[in-house]
């Protein structure tokens, strides 16, 4: 048993580029329940998965334990990303170049693509569940006034939902708030936090402490896409009698650009190759310009 894969469906609620349905805005005088406009949300989020589409995008994570800026593509076989820098440090010499042939072995490793693609499919799937599960695990209700086409929805556990397994026992723990479009029916953002302990095996088997938080928010990169650029994760707790769990990680995303839905792997790292010259000359033109700058203030004085 594993908080890990739980963490990953949860960090990706917001990872799909979406096609909204159809939607008119709420009529004033009948505005529609709060439960209704999730179930159109989710139902967005759910039916666009046959229509994907794959981006190119600057990640950074933070971890207890790593800080890494990469490059990242989206293929067919799965994503593949370059490492730029490295706790606060852009890599070059043998650094660079180990990145350069770990990426040269993968695209000629065919266990290694199909180890990448399942797992990502695997987390497709484990994400299409946690999403179904959001309009009957909890009850929602709205919060506040709308800000413009934005309403905010508090949720909370539903009373009627029975969890049947070990991800849907981790979500009916969560409360907080969800931001949605009610014009175009879409997901921006979620907050979340494990409201109280959660047991398995009655303990004997493990728990996921209360207080952990999960934080997503997205940004509509097209007119019919939306991608994540924020997920902030923090669980703690012990699984399996003594083994400790702590999940702690931010991912920042930016600088969004569609690729072709038929681009191969060899192609994406290509761009990838691209990608991180054009980053080291953006730092090397930063550095110049901060140290003639540091030479003009000196002669100043």
């Amino acid at each position: 048993m594993r908080v890990v894969p739980m963490v990953v469906a949860l960090s990706m609620v917001c990872g799909f580029g979406m096609t909204a349905r159809a939607a008119t805005p709420i009529p004033a005088a009948a505005p529609e329940t709060a439960r209704q406009l999730m179930k159109d949300v989710i139902y967005n989020e759910l039916h666009d998965r046959e229509k994907d589409s794959y981006w190119q995008y600057r990640s950074h994570v933070v971890t207890d334990k790593k800080n890494i800026l990469r490059e990242q593509i989206e293929t067919s076989q799965g994503p593949v990303y370059r490492i730029l820098a490295r706790d606060g440090h852009e890599l070059q010499g043998d650094s660079e170049q180990k990145e350069e042939n770990r990426l040269i072995s993968y695209v000629h490793d065919p266990g290694a693509i199909a180890k990448v693609q399942h797992s990502h499919e695997s987390d497709e799937d484990r994400l299409a569940h946690v999403m179904a599960l959001l309009p009957v695990a909890y009850v929602f209700q709205y919060e506040g006034p709308a800000m413009g086409s934005r309403v905010r929805l508090k949720f909370e556990p539903n009373p009627n939902f029975k969890p049947s397994g070990y991800v849907d026992r981790v979500m009916y723990g969560l409360g907080g708030e969800i931001v949605v479009d009610q014009t175009l029916k879409r997901l921006v953002s979620m907050q979340g936090t494990i409201q109280h302990k959660i047991d398995f095996g009655f303990g004997l088997l493990g728990y996921v402490d209360p207080g952990g938080t999960f934080t997503i928010h997205r940004i509509q990169v097209s007119p019919k896409h939306w991608k994540a650029d924020l997920v902030a994760v923090h669980v703690q707790g012990k699984v399996l009698l003594f083994s400790n769990v702590s999940k702690v990680e931010r991912e920042s995303r930016s600088d969004f650009e569609p690729v072709p839905h038929d681009i191969t792997l060899q192609q994406a790292v290509a761009r990838l190759k691209q990608s991180a010259a054009a980053y080291q000359a953006q730092m090397e033109n930063a550095a110049a310009s901060q140290a003639a700058s540091s030479e003009d203030a000196s002669l100043r004085r």
